[in-house]
């Protein structure tokens, strides 16, 4: 289905290619999800799991200096985002559908709370500067990582992922940490 997505946009998509895709009846299609727009909530809910989620937060616990967790946050952001874009832009294209406003507060909602741990792993370790509460700290992380910046860098100015997750890393370093890369 992601293929599909990401040939036609979520338009261009119809239920019946769905179908058609899966070898299924068009009617077994609305049964099982009841829209397209609940069509990209599923393949987007399967994100995280795509992207080998679990892996990666415990890497960035592990990781021994607060640049590292950064690095490696950065480098799960980019892999997050890159495995699943397709269907982010597929989502951008059905972005009314009320399953799509849903899952996108639901997900801006859980990106927060997924960076407060690392911003209360920064802070315990006293790695933020002090002019710079958690709170701030939270806010600044939770606005460079999300999709609409790693859309921008990579279709909008042609960056490569690599490209992407150095210019994520050197932020991360610059707005959490005070430090130049």
């Amino acid at each position: 289905m992601q293929e599909l997505f990401a040939e036609h946009g979520f338009k261009g998509t119809t239920v019946a290619a769905i179908a058609e895709r899966a070898g299924v009846a068009t009617p077994t299609v609305y049964a099982t999800f009841g829209s397209k727009g609940a069509i990209i909530k599923a393949l987007l809910t399967q994100m995280e799991g795509n992207a080998d989620g679990p892996r990666w937060i415990q890497r960035i616990k592990e990781a021994p200096t607060p640049q590292a967790k950064l690095a490696a946050f950065a480098a799960w952001t980019t892999v997050l985002l890159s495995s699943s874009k397709a269907v982010i832009k597929a989502a951008g294209g059905a972005a009314s559908e009320p399953e799509i406003v849903e899952l996108r507060a639901e997900g801006d909602r859980r990106r927060r709370e997924g960076l407060r741990g690392l911003i209360d792993a920064l802070a315990a370790i006293d790695a933020l500067p002090d002019r710079l509460s958690t709170e701030r700290a939270l806010d600044r992380a939770w606005m460079v990582t999300g999709v609409d910046l790693y859309l921008s860098a990579t279709d909008g100015c042609g960056w490569t992922d690599d490209e992407y997750q150095q210019w994520l890393t050197d932020l991360l370093h610059e707005q959490l940490l005070g430090t130049s890369p």
